[in-house]
């Protein structure tokens, strides 16, 4: 497969030495509405994320067309819906935000390993009275891709898709951060109360950051966003601090544990599923899988730590309750 192809040849080129990063990075454009210039957020590599969710998509969308008589698919409403819509077919989460989930559904992990080392045998036969370091000895070839798959895996199906500070077109910090003692032992749960309501879109879930930001900076006088991590109910986890920087959500405990936030008012009623498996499912597994949670981590409520406050709403407490990691106080 052309994912498969792509993805051999950059670990590769990563496994040589020649790039100093064997995927991605992900970065910004400089306006969302009218881009013009992007800027990458890492090293490179040679499978960009760009190439890859353009990957992602053309196999989850190939496979609905298999699945659905061609003749019935409109190509134009059929893209119009995932990229832009509701969803296909009224699907919510059958949407490009929902790549990541939807590509775990059609993946068979061992056929993509072995198609991946089929790439690597016919790259080395094409090569053959050539100099191609590295893959002179077959044995090698298994074990390059499984690697490839493993950082294609964890970079782009078990951690979430996280919409970068420049994206959301956060202000700066305001002054040094103070950077965190990784890994970490603690993740601590809110919910931003306000705004009320889930954000379903990226320019919704955008504008909802802005305005926290520009509530925790001009009223409360902090240094920048408070949490960590914000959880919107568009697919997407945002930046805030990230991984690094230490937040501003758990007084006492910030130096601790990440402060992960679900944008709404969940006193009475819970998040959607799918934004509750993005932190659950998701976001903790990749903190432990890049070496910044600890796999023994605990996780708290906002108020097990603050008495004064019934963050993170009674409803959305009681769920967390229910996930590995939770301890009473």
């Amino acid at each position: 497969s052309t994912l498969a192809k792509a993805l051999s040849l950059a670990y590769l080129q990563f496994h040589l030495k020649k790039t100093p990063a064997s995927v991605g990075p992900d970065g910004c454009w400089d306006n969302v509405s009218e881009p013009q210039m992007f800027t990458r957020m890492g090293p490179p590599s040679q499978l960009t994320s760009a190439f890859i969710n353009g990957a992602l998509d053309g196999v989850i969308l190939g496979n609905y067309v298999v699945q659905v008589k061609a003749s019935d698919v409109q190509l134009s409403l059929l893209f119009k819906e995932y990229y832009d819509g509701q969803g296909v077919a009224g699907q919510a989460a059958f949407r490009s935000n929902f790549r990541r989930q939807q590509f775990l559904t059609v993946l068979d992990i061992e056929k993509l390993e072995e198609q991946v080392e089929k790439e690597l045998f016919l790259f080395k036969e094409v090569k053959k009275g050539t100099s191609a370091p590295g893959l002179m000895e077959d044995g090698l070839i298994p074990t390059l891709s499984k690697k490839a798959v493993e950082a294609f895996y964890q970079n782009y199906l078990e951690c979430p898709a996280i919409i970068p500070r420049c994206m959301w077109e956060a202000q700066p910090y305001r002054g040094t951060p103070t950077l965190l003692n990784l890994p970490l032992e603690f993740v601590y749960i809110h919910h931003t109360y306000e705004p009320s309501q889930p954000c379903q879109t990226f320019a919704q879930c955008a504008t909802d950051m802005r305005s926290m930001q520009r509530f925790h900076q001009e009223d409360r006088g902090w240094d920048d966003i408070g949490y960590n991590f914000v959880v919107g109910s568009d697919g997407y986890l945002y930046e805030g601090r990230g991984w690094t920087w230490q937040g501003a959500h758990t007084k006492g405990y910030n130096s601790k544990g990440y402060g992960v936030s679900f944008i709404g008012d969940y006193t009475e009623q819970l998040p959607a599923d799918y934004a509750l498996e993005l932190v659950k499912d998701s976001f903790l597994k990749c903190a432990i899988g890049a070496g910044r949670l600890l796999p023994g981590y605990t996780l708290h409520g906002h108020r097990q730590m603050v008495k004064t406050t019934t963050c993170p709403g009674e409803a959305l407490f009681n769920k967390i309750k229910t996930w590995h990691g939770f301890k009473e106080v």
